[in-house]
């Protein structure tokens, strides 16, 4: 498959996000170190797999919106919930969209550029980027003694209803992760063309737009060192 058939829309570039009001309980996304990494292969090309995870470490959820109005438009425009102290919520608009997926072959709604995967050669300032950035927001562990507040039956990011739906939720609890298992279609950056063996930065950072309103920008990326050779990619060292 041509990677420009299946690459994620163009980003909606963002504004920076809104300033936190008092009461306000925020989230505060966290990239976790990249777990996993190991080459693939992919439709026969060979590929750097791994996982990656984020935990919202904030003090309330980082819960979005999705609407439209009507089936016909084919994004939703997300606005952000915001949990205040007193139980309240309030909104706060942003430049985010959701859209319908299927090349991942999840068939469901994704936060658009909610996360950003890259890798350059160590002496080098060249990038390269993955074909996946979007996200369907969700609880998959908790690292804090916190219930969900997403269950599954009510949280399950419009899958198989592009046609039909016009509101959506999408959220992260508080001391939860969500996370995209190395195996998942997309979940990878393509080998094809470099300088095999060699160190290389790969790097991930949750919402690279800063369109989401949190604690703490500055925990949002995460980056590794691998050495790659032509059969097998090594951790070097964490950051780079």
């Amino acid at each position: 498959m041509d990677p420009a058939e299946s690459s994620p829309p163009t980003a909606v570039e963002a504004s920076p996000a809104a300033s936190a009001g008092a009461g306000d309980l925020l989230p505060d996304l966290v990239m976790l170190p990249l777990q996993s990494i190991h080459i693939g292969y992919d439709r026969g090309e060979k590929v750097l797999r791994f996982t990656a995870d984020v935990l919202n470490d904030g003090d309330g959820p980082m819960q979005v919106t999705g609407t439209r109005s009507s089936t016909e438009e084919p994004d939703l425009k997300v606005s952000q919930d915001v949990l205040q102290a007193d139980g309240n919520w309030r909104s706060v608009e942003t430049d985010a969209i959701m859209r319908y997926e299927t090349f991942d072959g999840h068939d469901h709604f994704h936060l658009q550029e909610f996360e950003r995967y890259r890798m350059r050669p160590e002496d080098s300032d060249e990038w390269r980027g993955s074909r996946k950035e979007g996200w369907c927001l969700r609880d998959d562990g908790a690292l804090r003694d916190t219930p969900s507040r997403y269950s599954d039956d009510d949280y399950y990011c419009g899958e198989d209803e592009e046609s039909e739906l016009t509101e959506l939720i999408q959220g992260m609890t508080e001391g939860w992760v969500d996370s995209y298992d190395w195996y998942l279609e997309g979940q990878y950056i393509e080998l094809k063309d470099l300088k095999l063996p060699g160190n290389f930065c790969l790097e991930a950072e949750a919402d690279p737009n800063r369109a989401l309103t949190e604690k703490n920008d500055d925990n949002n990326l995460t980056s590794t060192l691998v050495h790659i050779t032509e059969r097998e990619a090594t951790v070097v060292k964490q950051g780079c």
